[in-house]
């Protein structure tokens, strides 16, 4: 469902509350469109240890006691709605929308966030995600309750929806999280190991100015005031419960949130998965350290993700090929959020009424089932996904599709990339890291911190800074979906013992387009494959890696290596005629840290003979 947002609200406002979760209460004196204004009542749910946390419950007009409504729950870590001082605003679409339906709709913000008590000790902390099993025990006390609890959710929203699975609560009968991260560290953060530093310092700027952590608030100083201005926060504050003391217990509860978690500074500290410091940790909310829970659960699982949306899709492909449970999966031409068209071969544009409805529909016609239904989970579990430059959906129950095989693709002289190796030459070419050859400012990583349009110019002019092996033109259509990979062979020269590689898979039109189709990066020092033995279900599309401090070691000078590198999963038809093309690259600055910090890396990509550089594509017959 949509988030409740005011038409009235100006664009920039729009997009950070469709990602953000940000629930933006209109003027309750607005007549609203649509669906008729349900009840709704502020108030505390006190949780086992002491804690209240702040919940809106809304439920549809006139209901009585002995109702036996199906409830859709929502935890939120970017306040439940914002209201201006001395108001209490009204309900958003999505609470008349579930009403309308016959749905009580409950949103709550999560321990040390808006007017709840508490701090929040770390990100998806293990605390603040368990208490959607006591909401949902107090849901499911209520006169008007039917006992069944749907949780849903987008983005962090998603991931608490996600995490809720894992409770073993029994009024948990269904979930629905959209553009989720499945693993916070792989899948959003540091994907390969390199953080999204860019991307992630603006981001935790605005989590301390909704925290007021630190005493961070709108007006601390002129990039505070900037960013409020940009995201409509100027002059709001998290709804204050109902009565007459809602005022006092707002600050109060703020008060408490003053020493929460800081994310960015745990996305620097925390190089390595294995990071801990205290209850922080990267593992503590990534659904694959949870599978077991979850799956014991057997809570049925509606998930969407875009496949230009950071790592959602490789979540998606995690959940499916290691999770039991039931799933309904869909993999789609979106950006974070699905507010807009991603297809790299479309102009990026807002989905349109009816694309919004269908995407809506299946999260209706699914907690209906489940949640107004008592129906119980059959055991059927299938992936939906488009495939860009072909405009077509399909459904399979199996992944890698029936029909895949992995065709390899070799680097050879003078940029070439053939399907056999040259067995009779050897060499390698000059990789110098560029500071200015980026993805651009509306790529795959900032719409997941943004809610932005995903915007891939045509590339041509940034490939002419890095190194590209093309193949000759396509003789017939290629459809290529799933995980690919590229092992290079990489001999490290001057300042490259903590550098990084970033490859792109892309496609070449007979007049010399380029468009952008998906990527991968990988610290260089976590390099280190793993036996597959030691890899669990949820990372079994995946090269077997730990990402541990005690695996990561310098990257030899002088000495060649193999290195293998995780494409992130897509669904694309190559036209015939058309070229594939990989680049590689030493930098992305536009969204990640540079590695070494002083922008200054030298490698040598071999090719050719014992040197092969490969890249492999699940190419679908």
């Amino acid at each position: 469902m949509r988030r409740g947002l005011s038409r009235r609200l100006p664009a920039a406002l729009v997009a950070a509350a469709v990602v953000l979760g940000l629930a933006v209460a209109p003027a309750a004196a607005a007549g609203p469109a649509g669906p008729a204004e349900p009840q709704l009542q502020s108030r505390y749910v006190t949780m086992p240890d002491g804690v209240r946390i702040a919940v809106d419950v809304y439920l549809p007009g006139g209901t009585r006691a002995g109702a036996r409504l199906p409830t859709v729950l929502v935890t939120q870590r970017y306040w439940r709605a914002a209201v201006k001082a001395g108001e209490t605003g009204g309900s958003g679409s999505a609470a008349r929308q579930w009403t309308a339906r016959g749905y009580a709709y409950v949103v709550a913000d999560l321990r040390g966030t808006g007017a709840s008590f508490g701090t929040l000790t770390s990100e998806l902390g293990a605390d603040a995600t368990a208490d959607s099993g006591p909401l949902s025990d107090w849901i499911a006390g209520r006169p008007w309750s039917n006992g069944r609890v749907g949780t849903t959710g987008i983005s962090y929203g998603g991931d608490t929806a996600m995490l809720a699975t894992s409770l073993g609560n029994h009024h948990i009968t269904a979930a629905a999280p959209v553009s989720y991260d499945f693993d916070p560290y792989e899948d959003l953060v540091r994907p390969g190991g390199v953080l999204i530093e860019p991307r992630v310092a603006r981001y935790g700027l605005l989590l301390r100015v909704l925290d007021q952590a630190g005493g961070t608030t709108c007006e601390t100083d002129d990039s505070t005031r900037r960013l409020c201005a940009e995201v409509g926060l100027t002059g709001l504050q998290p709804r204050p419960v109902d009565g007459p003391d809602g005022q006092a217990l707002l600050a109060a509860a703020r008060a408490e949130h003053a020493a929460n978690a800081n994310l960015v500074e745990m996305a620097h500290t925390g190089v390595h998965r294995d990071y801990r410091n205290g209850p922080e940790s990267w593992t503590v909310g990534s659904v694959g350290e949870r599978t077991d829970a979850v799956e014991a659960g057997r809570v049925p699982v509606l998930t969407s993700a875009g496949w230009l949306d950071a790592g959602t899709a490789n979540g998606v492909l995690s959940q499916f090929t290691g999770l039991s449970n039931t799933q309904d999966d869909w993999i789609g031409p979106w950006n974070h959020g699905a507010a807009w068209l991603a297809d790299p071969f479309r102009p990026a544009r807002p989905l349109t009424a009816q694309e919004r409805t269908e995407n809506d529909q299946r999260v209706l016609d699914f907690f209906d089932r489940y949640v107004r239904g008592d129906a119980r989970p059959d055991g059927r579990r299938q992936v939906h996904y488009y495939t860009f430059n072909e405009g077509v959906w399909r459904t399979t129950d199996r992944w890698p599709v029936p029909g895949t095989r992995t065709q390899r693709f070799h680097l050879g002289a003078g940029g070439t990339l053939a399907g056999r190796p040259d067995g009779r030459r050897t060499g390698s070419d000059l990789l110098r890291l560029d500071p200015t050859a980026g993805t651009g400012p509306l790529d795959r990583w900032n719409t997941n911190l943004s809610g932005d349009e995903v915007v891939y110019p045509d590339r041509a002019a940034v490939d002419a800074k890095l190194l590209g092996y093309t193949t000759a033109p396509l003789t017939a259509d290629t459809r290529v979906t799933g995980n690919g990979t590229v092992t290079l062979d990489v001999t490290g020269l001057a300042g490259s013992a903590r550098g990084a590689l970033h490859v792109y898979l892309e496609d070449v039109t007979p007049d010399g387009r380029v468009t952008y189709l998906t990527e991968g990066q990988l610290a260089l020092a976590d390099r280190a494959v793993a036996d597959r033995s030691d890899n669990p279900d949820w990372r079994r599309l995946r090269t077997p890696r730990s990402y541990a401090a005690e695996d990561a070691a310098d990257l030899p000078q002088g000495s060649p290596q193999k290195v293998t590198i995780d494409l992130q999963p897509v669904s694309v038809l190559f036209r015939a005629g058309d070229r594939i093309r990989l680049t590689v690259a030493a930098a992305n600055p536009d969204s990640f840290e540079l590695l070494p910090a002083d922008g200054r890396a030298d490698y040598r990509i071999g090719w050719g003979g014992d040197r092969a550089s490969v890249l492999e594509l699940p190419v679908v017959r």
